[in-house]
């Protein structure tokens, strides 16, 4: 549930096809508001900030940013403080949010908080958009219930579900390239002993 006064996390939403770097992105968009303008828009998470390309560590959050939301659906509750919801670059400023199993956004965490917990991004609080990075963790910490446990064990718990899931649909897709590909071996012997 979101806080009074907070944006909807799902003003538009769309499937990530190209990563820039750990915080910004490239979105197919599949429902989009009036400040969308393209069926593909660039997306830069607010109130965060990765390393660029250049540096060395660049590179890896890039490589987390791909492993989380590479052809994923992304819920994205776009800046609403400035008019266009876009900065000078004209990239929409967000927070994003992932996927859950019924294709529901999933309110906690979003990943803007995850980037930063991951320490592939650091937290720096803009103050001229509507997004309060606070609220990134009162939600779920106002949502968990039980009051026990660190955030840093919480979203560790959930990334190492993340990844499991995400090993899972590699398995899943490996498994029927294989079966393809057996089923094709076998159509090639059948026809050869013919």
């Amino acid at each position: 549930m979101l806080a009074p006064g907070h944006g909807s996390v799902s003003e538009a939403y769309g499937v990530v096809t190209n990563i820039v770097d750990g915080d910004t992105f490239d979105v197919t968009i599949e429902k989009a508001d009036s400040r969308i303008f393209s069926s593909v828009e660039r997306i830069r998470l607010a109130d965060v900030n990765s390393p660029e390309m250049n540096t060395s560590t660049g590179p890896a959050a890039k490589d987390f940013t791909f492993a989380v939301l590479m052809n994923k659906r992304v819920y994205l509750d776009i800046d609403d403080l400035s008019g266009s919801g876009r900065d000078a670059y004209g990239r929409l400023i967000c927070v994003a949010y992932l996927t859950g199993i019924y294709g529901q956004p999933m309110t906690s965490p979003s990943f803007n908080r995850m980037i930063v917990e991951s320490g592939h991004a650091r937290l720096e609080n803009s103050t001229n958009n509507e997004f309060d990075p606070d609220d990134w963790w009162s939600r779920q910490d106002s949502g968990s219930g039980s009051g026990s446990g660190s955030i840093g064990d919480e979203l560790e718990n959930q990334l190492h579900d993340l990844l499991i899931q995400l090993q899972n649909d590699a398995g899943k897709e490996l498994d029927k390239k294989a079966t393809d590909a057996l089923d094709w071996l076998k159509g090639q012997i059948s026809v050869r002993t013919n």
